[in-house]
């Protein structure tokens, strides 16, 4: 008896084996979902090591973006307080001089804490802008202090040593670079002391074991030289506003 035979369209012959039409299609269909998986895995892959790498860049880059606004932000503002300084003091200083001293308090300002223009309002009193201003009482006596800031010699050493930087005595107060810094210094130690800026400043012209006596007798505290730096520090903001 013949065996049956199925057109040959209807059969595929593969290593002497019968592999049928519907099994074949599953098979591609398999093969095919695989190929496909594995594209998409490393499709996935490629695109997570690239998110990896901008996220390397990124974290390189952010960290100069934000020096550079904060670089561009401080010079705005330094800019803006010279012009500041201009106006008030009426051309007086050059613009050497200027930029120098914005610098300088500037600087020491933020480092302690301050708006810098209260500082160019303690100056203003103290010596109307006059590095070698010498300080003198209402007597006509010499105070013993020199400078911006007006310091004595010996209430700049206990700074310096306390902040543990060089200090070579008068000439040393005659200097912005210097007269400044130790001033600002002096000026946050009172404020600490006594936990307030009005008796803070008030301590920095009257000394400290005034204030103290005043507090502690109960005498009323004299607040002229207050109202001066108030006054200069409102008018340095009005200019500003």
């Amino acid at each position: 008896m013949k065996s049956k035979r199925y057109p040959l369209h209807f059969r595929i012959i593969f290593r002497k084996n019968h592999l049928w039409i519907s099994q074949l299609i599953g098979f591609i269909i398999v093969i095919s979902i695989v190929v496909s998986l594995t594209v998409q895995g490393i499709r996935i892959f490629l695109l997570y090591i690239h998110i990896v790498e901008n996220k390397k860049v990124a974290a390189t880059i952010q960290p100069e973006k934000l020096l550079l606004i904060h670089t561009l932000g401080e010079l705005k503002e330094k800019v803006k307080i010279s012009d500041i300084i201009e106006k008030f003091t009426r051309g007086r200083l050059t613009d050497e001089t200027r930029a120098s001293l914005v610098e300088i308090v500037y600087t020491n300002s933020k480092t302690f804490g301050y708006d810098p223009l209260l500082i160019f309002a303690v100056i203003n009193v103290e010596s109307y802008f006059d590095p070698n201003a010498k300080g003198q009482y209402r007597s006509g006596k010499f105070s013993g202090a020199y400078g911006l800031m007006q310091l004595k010699v010996a209430t700049a050493k206990e700074i310096a040593d306390f902040l543990e930087i060089p200090f070579n005595g008068m000439e040393d107060l005659l200097k912005p670079e210097i007269n400044i810094p130790l001033g600002i210094a002096y000026l946050t130690q009172m404020v600490s002391w006594f936990k307030s800026l009005k008796l803070g400043i008030l301590a920095y012209n009257q000394g400290p074991g005034t204030i103290r006596k005043n507090l502690r007798e109960k005498n009323e505290l004299s607040i002229v030289y207050y109202t001066k730096v108030l006054k200069n520090y409102y008018a340095l903001k009005k200019i500003e506003d």
